[in-house]
């Protein structure tokens, strides 16, 4: 005896909303329609857009039933009346549902035109519900365009489609539009439990949920996996089962092979992808997931991260604290670097043929990657170790640099005039460029030549000593920059020069690859030099190389208004050192070879660099190596830096 037909229904069918208040997701487009039913303002055409799955087809016949109710036309129809069953079973006689793709010619078009003019059999419209509108062809739409613009009274359009682009705008303009949205993950995760629940199925929190995400927005998806899910297992619905039917991978794999990859173990996360592909897990859904993982961290590392308004907020309490945890070491530039990998992976693996391969070459990366710093995040922990003076006090004794351009000793306090001593002097006031690369190959510098020991040279006039205890200009200014801008107040200290006469700030940078930053900054130093002396003040940029003259107050005064000798010698040695060592004095010709032997050389330089506990330490933390170190505008060698912890 041949076998009775089942008559089971799937879920997406025997548990399809009746009303606009069951529609799961489009909250905007149901209130609308309430609305023009309670008002009457019913339009004479509708079109329904949006992805697969999010309500289109359920909304026009629940907008049918609502048309054609007894007690209509009402937002909320009886749902007992001839025509709330029929339309429900799909078998009323005045609501022609008609499939775009099948009868998608003019000759169809033609027919429905025919039919426009008998009145409804027995229900109040004719409704006319054309599913995937836009397979129509361009004849069929110019033969409905009359009678989509001016249809009989008794006569309602509502066209439903996925891609709307592909339809004539012609066609657009004489239709009352509503875009359907995604389903929220949270709602979708909502109504599959109601639907577990109306089944009698045990089915496991973390199993609906990665249901959830994979529907992708799409409810109909969605019944339809939980629908697999229930005919495949016998008993309780669980997430292990539920990823090896999908063929995906279990949230807890994804966050193992995340952690792995931020330990910087490369075989475990190699390990972990090479397990999911054994077993079946797809490729690209497994990268898609690697890419939510890492965007959700890097959302986490935010301030408000974790605020109600958050992106995160919808998901479940175990993943968020669990996100919260990874979160803690990697930096939010490093987890940047890691989605961006991983996104270009994604996308040539979509296109590959060896998907497997691409995926494990890039979690081996992304395992292996060093972490990264930046010239801001170096200037900001200098600036934080010894905000008041910029370095420690046990800094390496260096050389003060002259006023008139040249370098030598600093004098001290009660030393004798003439005698090259190195007073020790905070190492962040040392003039230092460079960058900072964690890839950088570790090679020794050149042993630095050995220099005669000078002898004391004989005393210097006190236009000498007094230039020689020339400070950096506008050091207030500076240290207020420091303080609001550090990357700006880094730039500033290494390629600029300060000159306030008056109400005009004169930057002058010291070569040409300071102009354009000191140049598009020039309204920031103003602001900030406004802001610290209570006035407004301009700012402008000075030709490159060029060191700006002192202020009106500091020029040297003339004979007449300072007839003490001693004093105008003082004066001029302080504006112009250059002046007093180019004088004939027989005392500057001993002098001046002491000073020029006496200047520091690279070698110097990345010594004291190197020496300085504060660039130690944030070298040691950050795993960097100074690939580069520049004084003056002198380059020298590549220098040897900490090694590299494992």
């Amino acid at each position: 005896m041949a076998a009775t037909p089942s008559s089971h229904l799937v879920l997406a069918r025997k548990w399809r909303p009746e009303r606009f208040g069951e529609l799961v997701g489009q909250e905007h487009v149901t209130r609308t329609l309430v609305q023009a039913l309670k008002s009457g303002r019913i339009a004479h055409a509708f079109l329904f857009t949006g992805i697969r799955g999010v309500g289109k087809t359920t909304a026009a016949r629940i907008l049918a039933r609502c048309l054609q109710c007894a007690e209509g036309p009402t937002p909320e129809p009886c749902g007992t009346c001839a025509a709330c069953v029929e339309i429900r079973a799909g078998a009323a006689l005045d609501v022609v549902e008609i499939d775009g793709a099948t009868y998608r010619k003019i000759d169809d078009a033609r027919a429905i035109i025919e039919n426009l003019s008998y009145r409804p059999a027995r229900d109040r419209f004719k409704v006319y519900i054309i599913d995937e509108a836009h397979q129509l062809t361009d004849q069929a739409f110019n033969a409905l365009l009359k009678t989509l613009e001016e249809p009989p009274p008794h006569v309602k359009f509502i066209l439903a489609t996925t891609e709307p682009r592909k339809m004539p705008e012609t066609i657009l303009s004489r239709l009352q539009r509503y875009d359907f949205r995604r389903i929220p993950f949270a709602a979708i995760v909502a109504r599959l439990t109601e639907l577990a629940s109306r089944e009698t199925v045990a089915a496991d929190p973390a199993a609906l949920r990665l249901l959830a995400r994979e529907a992708g927005g799409s409810m109909r998806d969605a019944e339809r996996m939980l629908e697999t899910a229930i005919a495949s297992l016998d008993g309780k619905v669980t997430e292990t089962e539920v990823a090896a039917i999908l063929g995906v991978a279990s949230r807890g794999r994804v966050f193992q092979t995340v952690a792995a990859i931020l330990a910087h173990d490369a075989a475990a996360a190699l390990g972990a992808v090479r397990e999911l592909h054994r077993r079946g897990a797809n490729l690209e859904s497994l990268g898609r997931d690697l890419l939510e993982v890492l965007r959700n961290l890097a959302v986490a590392k935010l301030p408000g991260g974790a605020g109600p308004e958050s992106p995160l907020a919808d998901l479940p309490d175990q993943e968020a604290e669990e996100l919260k945890r990874l979160a803690v070491d990697p930096s939010g530039r490093d987890l940047m670097r890691l989605f961006r990998l991983m996104a270009d992976a994604q996308e040539r693996i979509v296109r590959s043929p060896y998907p497997d391969l691409l995926l494990e070459m890039a979690v081996i990366r992304m395992a292996s990657l060093a972490p990264v710093l930046d010239a801001d995040d170096l200037m900001r922990a200098l600036g934080a170790a010894n905000p008041a003076s910029g370095g420690s006090p046990q800094s390496p004794p260096r050389a003060t640099p002259l006023a008139g351009g040249g370098s030598g000793p600093a004098a001290p306090r009660g030393a004798a005039a003439g005698e090259a001593v190195f007073t020790p002097v905070p190492a962040r006031q040392l003039r230092v460029e460079g960058e900072v690369k964690a890839a950088a190959p570790a090679r020794r510098a050149a042993p630095a030549p050995s220099r005669p020991k000078i002898a004391p040279a004989a005393p210097p006039p006190a236009a000498v000593t007094t230039a020689v205890a020339a400070t950096p200009e506008l050091p207030e200014l500076r240290d207020f920059i420091r303080a609001r801008r550090a990357a700006l107040a880094g730039f500033m200290e290494q390629g600029a020069t300060l000159q306030l006469d008056g109400d005009l700030l004169t930057i002058a940078p010291r070569n040409d690859i300071y102009v354009r930053y000191l140049t598009d900054n020039r309204n920031v130093v103003a602001d900030l030099a406004s802001e610290l002396y209570g006035r407004k003040i301009r700012a402008e940029v000075g030709a490159a190389g060029a060191v700006p003259p002192p202020p009106a107050a500091a020029q040297p005064a003339s004979p007449a208004a300072a007839p003490n000798p001693a004093a105008d010698s003082a004066l001029a040695g302080r504006a112009n050192s250059a002046a007093a060592l180019a004088a004939p004095d027989p005392g500057m010709a001993d002098v001046a070879p002491a000073l020029a032997q006496s200047a520091p050389t690279s070698a110097e330089l990345r010594q004291s660099v190197h020496a300085d506990p504060v660039v130690r330490r944030i070298f040691d933390e950050f795993q960097a190596r100074l690939v580069e170190v520049r004084a003056n505008g002198t380059a020298a060698a590549p220098a040897e830096s900490a090694p590299r912890k494992p």
